[in-house]
C-alpha cells in the first residue's frame, strides 16, 4: 500500500475473505506453537524494528493481520510521527480517503479491501482523527463530509441519540453493538472537525449526542458499554480517557473504577468475558478474546491516565505490561491474564503488533521515558 497505491476491489464480508483469513490464522497459530515469537531483545529495539518495517510496507497491522486497518493506524498515528513518518503515515491516509466507495472498509489488503464482519463503524473516525495527526483535515474536507453523512445514514440512531446501529468497532467479537465506544469515537472525529472549520451533518448535532452520550450511558462512575449492559468494560471508558473526552471529576471516577480490572499483569480489557451468545459465531471458540490483557490498551489507558494528572497509575501499569513483553522480545497483540500469549484453540496472537509499539512510543515521547 506505498508507491503506486493501487484501486482496490471490495470483498466485503464475503466467504471467500474468511476462508482466506481462517487460513491464515492457522498457518500463523502452527508456526507459534514451532516456533514461538520474533524476540527483538529490548523493546526499544522491537519498536523501532515493528515501526520501521510498517511504515515502509504500508502500515499491515502485523502478525497474521496482513492488511492496513484504520483503526489500528488511527491508535499509531502519534507513535509513527515520533519516528518521523509524517509523509508516510498523510499518504497512507489520503489513499484510504480516495478509494471508499461507500462502503467502511475495516481490512485493507494490497490487492482488496474488506469490511468485516461488518461494515467498520469506527472507520470514518479513525481516518478523521489520523488525518488530523498530520494536519491534513482541510485538504480533505468535502470527502470527509461526504464520509460523514454515510456514516451518520448508516450507524448513527436519530431515536437514540447514539451510534448504536449496528456496525464492526475495535471489538469485533462482540455481537452487540459497542455503543460508548462508537460514540465516544464519533465524538473525538468531531471535535477535531470543528477545530478545523470543517461543517457535515454532524455539525449542529454534536451537543446533543455528547450530552446524550452522558445521560444514558454514564452509570454515575463509568460509562456501560451499552444501555443493555453496565459490565466494566475498557473499550468504552479507556477511549474517552486517551482523547481527554470528559471533564476531571469523570475522569476521576471512571480511573477509580477501572481499578478493577488492573492486574499484576496490566488492565484486563473487561469485568468478565463474553457469553457464546454475546460474540458472533466466528469467535465462539474465543469469546475470551477481547477480555485479557491488550497491551495496546494499556498503553492507551497509560496516556489516557497521564493525560488526567494520574502520572504514577500510568507509570505502573506501562511497567508491569513493559515487564511481562520483556519476555518475549515483542509487542504481542493480547496475552492472557498469567501473562503467557494468546494462543488457544486455533488462534494465536499476533506478534509485533504495530499499534501496541507505536501507542508504547507515544507514552514514551509524551513522557519523557
Amino acid at each position: 500500500m506505498s508507491g503506486s497505491h493501487p484501486s482496490l476491489t471490495s470483498v466485503s464480508g464475503s466467504i471467500g475473505y474468511y476462508a482466506r483469513e481462517l487460513y491464515r490464522r492457522l498457518a500463523h497459530y502452527r508456526y507459534v506453537r514451532r516456533h514461538g515469537y520474533p524476540d527483538h531483545g529490548s523493546l526499544e529495539a522491537a519498536a523501532e524494528e515493528i515501526i520501521v518495517e510498517r511504515a515502509s510496507g504500508g502500515f499491515s497491522s502485523g502478525g497474521h493481520f496482513r492488511g492496513l486497518w484504520p483503526r489500528d493506524l488511527c491508535f499509531s498515528a502519534p507513535g509513527l510521527l515520533a519516528y518521523g513518518f509524517r509523509s508516510e503515515l498523510h499518504g497512507a491516509v489520503d489513499w484510504l480517503l480516495t478509494q471508499y466507495d461507500g462502503t467502511f472498509f475495516t481490512d485493507v489488503q494490497p490487492d482488496y479491501a474488506a469490511a468485516v464482519p461488518s461494515a467498520g463503524v469506527d472507520t470514518f473516525p479513525a481516518l478523521v482523527i489520523a488525518l488530523d495527526a498530520v494536519d491534513g483535515l482541510l485538504g480533505r474536507a468535502d470527502r470527509l463530509a461526504t464520509l460523514a453523512a454515510h456514516h451518520r445514514e448508516r450507524f448513527f440512531d436519530e431515536g437514540s441519540g447514539l451510534v448504536s446501529r449496528a456496525g464492526s468497532g475495535w471489538w469485533d467479537s462482540a455481537a452487540h453493538p459497542r455503543v460508548a465506544y462508537n460514540t465516544a469515537m464519533l465524538l473525538a472525529a468531531l471535535e477535531r472537525m470543528a477545530v478545523a472549520g470543517i461543517d457535515s451533518v454532524y455539525t449542529d448535532a454534536y451537543d446533543r449526542i455528547r450530552e446524550t452520550w452522558i445521560d444514558r450511558l454514564w452509570t454515575g462512575d463509568a460509562f456501560a458499554e451499552h444501555e443493555s449492559s453496565s459490565v466494566l468494560a475498557c473499550d468504552a471508558n479507556v477511549v474517552p480517557l486517551y482523547f481527554g473526552l470528559v471533564d476531571s471529576s469523570r475522569a476521576r471516577s471512571i480511573v477509580t473504577s477501572l481499578q478493577a480490572l488492573e492486574t499484576d499483569r496490566g488492565i484486563a480489557l473487561r469485568k468478565r468475558p463474553f457469553s457464546i451468545r454475546e460474540v458472533h459465531p466466528f469467535f465462539w471458540l474465543h469469546r475470551d478474546y477481547h477480555y485479557h490483557v491488550w497491551p495496546w490498551n494499556s498503553f492507551a489507558y497509560a496516556i489516557g491516565l497521564s493525560r488526567y494528572g494520574f502520572d504514577d497509575r500510568a507509570n505502573a501499569e506501562v511497567e508491569r505490561v513493559e515487564r511481562t513483553l520483556e519476555r518475549h522480545g515483542t509487542f504481542l497483540e493480547i496475552y492472557t491474564l498469567e501473562g503467557a500469549p494468546y494462543v488457544t484453540r486455533g488462534y494465536a496472537a499476533a506478534g509485533d503488533f504495530m499499534v501496541a509499539a507505536a501507542l508504547w512510543a507515544q507514552y514514551r515521547s509524551r513522557n519523557d521515558r
